[in-house]
C-alpha cells in the first residue's frame, strides 16, 4: 500500500480510537476503563510498521499524534471536542500528562525503530507498554489484594505487577517474530522483568515513558545498531 494511503488510514485509526473513547465515556464507562481501552488499543501501531515503504511518514504520523495530545488541554479551553476528550480519559487519579508521555514514547520509539537498524527493541517497548502496563493496572484495580508502594510512586499490587511482567514479556515475544528476528528467552524474560520494575517504581504518571524505555534498553536498544 502506498505510504500516502497509509497516512490516511492511520490518521483515521487514530481519530477513530479517540472517538470510541468519547463514545464509551458518554455511555457511562468509568474514565479508568476508557483509558485502559485507549492504552491497550494503541498497541496496534507498531504492528503496522512493516507496511510502510519509507520510515519518514510513520515517524511524522507518530510525532503529529504526540503534538495533538500535547495540545488537547490548550485546545480544550476553546474547543468542546478537545475538552470532552480530556474529561473522558483524565481525572479519577489519572493525569492527562500520562497520555502525553504515551504519545512521546510512541513518537520516540517509532523514530528509533524505523530509522535504526532493527525495529524489534522499539516495538517490544511499545507492545510491553500497551499490554503489560495497560492490563496490569486493570488487574491491580479489580483483583489486586497484596498492596505495596515505593515512596515516590502510586500504590501498586503484587497481582498487577505480575501481569505487567507476564504481558510485558509477551509483548517482547511478539515483537521479535513479527519482524523476523525472534528474541532469546533471556531477553524476553528480561523484558518482562524490566517492565514490571519500571512500572512499580515510576513516579506518578511517568510509567508510560519508563516502561517502554526499560524494555527497549533490555531488548537491545542500547546496543550498537539496536539489534536483538
Amino acid at each position: 500500500m502506498h505510504d500516502g494511503l497509509l497516512v490516511l488510514l492511520w490518521s483515521a485509526v487514530f481519530a477513530g480510537g479517540l472517538g470510541v473513547c468519547l463514545w464509551l465515556a458518554r455511555r457511562g464507562l468509568s474514565r479508568t476503563y476508557v483509558r485502559d481501552v485507549l492504552h491497550v488499543g494503541a498497541g496496534v501501531w507498531p504492528l503496522g510498521w512493516g507496511a510502510w515503504q519509507s520510515p519518514w511518514p510513520p515517524v511524522a504520523v507518530a510525532t503529529i499524534g504526540f503534538g495533538l495530545l500535547l495540545a488537547v488541554p490548550v485546545l480544550g479551553r476553546r474547543v468542546e471536542a478537545a475538552r470532552s476528550l480530556e474529561r473522558a480519559v483524565s481525572g479519577e487519579g489519572e493525569a492527562w500528562s500520562g497520555l502525553v508521555l504515551y504519545g512521546l514514547s510512541a513518537a520516540a520509539l517509532t523514530a528509533l525503530g524505523l530509522l535504526g537498524r532493527s525495529p524489534v527493541p522499539a516495538a517490544a517497548g511499545l507492545l510491553a507498554l500497551a499490554l503489560g502496563d495497560g492490563l496490569g493496572g486493570l488487574v491491580g484495580r479489580e483483583w489486586g489484594k497484596h498492596r505495596y508502594r515505593v515512596p515516590w510512586a502510586k500504590t501498586k499490587s503484587v497481582e498487577g505487577t505480575l501481569v505487567v511482567a507476564v504481558l510485558g514479556a509477551l509483548g517482547a515475544a511478539i515483537a521479535g517474530p513479527w519482524f523476523g528476528v525472534p528474541l532469546s528467552v533471556g531477553r524476553v524474560l528480561g523484558a518482562g522483568l524490566a517492565a514490571a520494575v519500571a512500572e512499580a517504581v515510576a513516579p506518578r504518571a511517568t510509567d508510560n515513558a519508563l516502561v517502554p524505555l526499560a524494555v527497549w534498553a533490555i531488548t537491545g536498544g542500547l546496543e550498537t545498531g539496536g539489534g536483538p
